[in-house]
């Protein structure tokens, strides 16, 4: 008799997990197709390394700052309504760089887009955590991440399409309305009910901010977006200057390598643990960056690709779900919203930190991709020691 409510259960969550998919697919669509022509745009401008590495961080700086509100809010309200407020200002921000008229104009948008950024990502994935059964976590986990390097795979290339065509304007008209259409689709999500007791309150100051238990792997995700920091936001550029081919390939390939190796590592989190996939994923990750710094063509190139994806595939999920494992159900949605607000902020402070590094060594793109591989070895670092500390 237990298993029937399952099995009718089942199409319930099922159905809001595919919606949820599809939604998250269509607003991460949209920031993948300019993703590669942001930084060619701004130099466009006028804009120096530094300038671009600024711009850039602009909008992780805004979604570092605005994750703060959400965790603190997450919790007590509901997902939904974070989700559908990010995903109007991720189309409406979008829309807003069809009427840039200077790199201060952009920044501004960046920051908007930024904060809208804080509310969709933190509140999507506690919205798949919350929906997925508690056994299955680990692989729904993999699922939902899935959408994003789907969009990531095709983002590029439909992005290049579209400015090949359309240039610039039509670019950002074009991801502007592909938000604003995922919008639509949040209408079929059911978000199950939270009892209102379950919502704990902080016992000091600490706890309004953060969820102790829940840093370590925050921690280790900063180092290793830090490195991540350097391909968003310089890869474009390093492709053309070293003549590696089209930059849009490469974040193909990045993002087809994470959606392959989702599906094996999910269920090894599951049913081995967390670390099976947290620590040969960051190593191949590393790997990864060395490869891309030293690549001589673009074979090679593609192969730095292949292994920073299946790299980034593992890792990222296996510590969102070790941060999710560690906190309390009271404090699942503010827990998310740490790791992402770390996230984030590696990758905002990768940004300035690594293109001053390039206006420093005369655009030395090696040199800098070698630099940021260090950083992210920190980060492994430090996670070996916390969990070994805690065996």
């Amino acid at each position: 008799m237990s298993s029937a409510p399952a099995a009718e259960s089942r199409p319930a969550w099922f159905r809001s997990f595919v919606f949820l998919w599809i939604s998250r697919l269509g607003l991460f669509f949209s920031l993948h197709q300019i993703q590669p022509l942001f930084p060619t745009y701004l130099k466009e401008l006028g804009a120096s390394s530094t300038m671009i590495g600024a711009v850039m961080a602009a909008f992780t700086i805004a979604a570092t700052v605005g994750r703060v509100p959400v965790g603190m809010f997450i919790d007590r309200f509901r997902r939904l309504w974070f989700l559908a407020s990010g995903a109007a200002l991720i189309s409406v921000s979008t829309f807003a760089y069809t009427l840039a008229s200077s790199i201060a104009f952009i920044s501004l948008a960046r920051v908007f887009q930024g904060f809208g950024w804080a509310c969709l990502t933190t509140s999507v994935n506690t919205l798949a955590i919350d929906i997925a059964p508690q056994n299955r976590r680990g692989e729904m986990v993999g699922y939902a991440a899935a959408a994003s390097n789907v969009a990531a795979a095709l983002g590029p290339m439909g992005g290049y399409a579209v400015f090949a065509r359309y240039g610039y304007q039509g670019l950002f008209l074009c991801a502007a309305a592909v938000a604003a259409v995922s919008i639509l689709f949040l209408f079929g999500i059911h978000e199950p009910a939270r009892p209102p007791e379950e919502v704990k309150a902080p016992q000091n100051w600490i706890e309004l901010f953060a969820v102790p238990e829940s840093l370590p792997p925050a921690v280790a995700v900063a180092f290793l977006s830090f490195c991540h920091g350097a391909i968003i936001s310089f890869l474009p550029l390093y492709a053309v200057e070293r003549g590696l081919g089209n930059p849009s390939l490469f974040f193909t390939v990045l993002a087809v390598s994470m959606l392959i190796i989702r599906p094996v590592a999910g269920p090894v989190s599951d049913r081995v643990s967390r670390r099976a996939v947290i620590l040969p994923g960051y190593l191949v990750y590393l790997v990864g960056i060395v490869l891309l710094a030293l690549a001589p063509s673009t074979t090679f190139f593609l192969i730095a690709a292949v292994f920073c994806g299946c790299g980034m595939g593992a890792t990222f999920p296996g510590l969102m779900t070790l941060s999710v494992d560690r906190a309390s159900a009271q404090q699942r949605g503010h827990s998310l919203a740490q790791f992402s607000l770390f996230f984030d902020l590696g990758i905002g402070v990768g940004s300035i930190t690594l293109g001053t590094i390039l206006d420093y060594t005369d655009q030395n793109y090696p040199a800098m991709y070698l630099i940021a591989m260090l950083v992210g070895t920190i980060g492994l670092v430090i996670y070996e020691l916390e969990n070994r500390k805690n065996k």
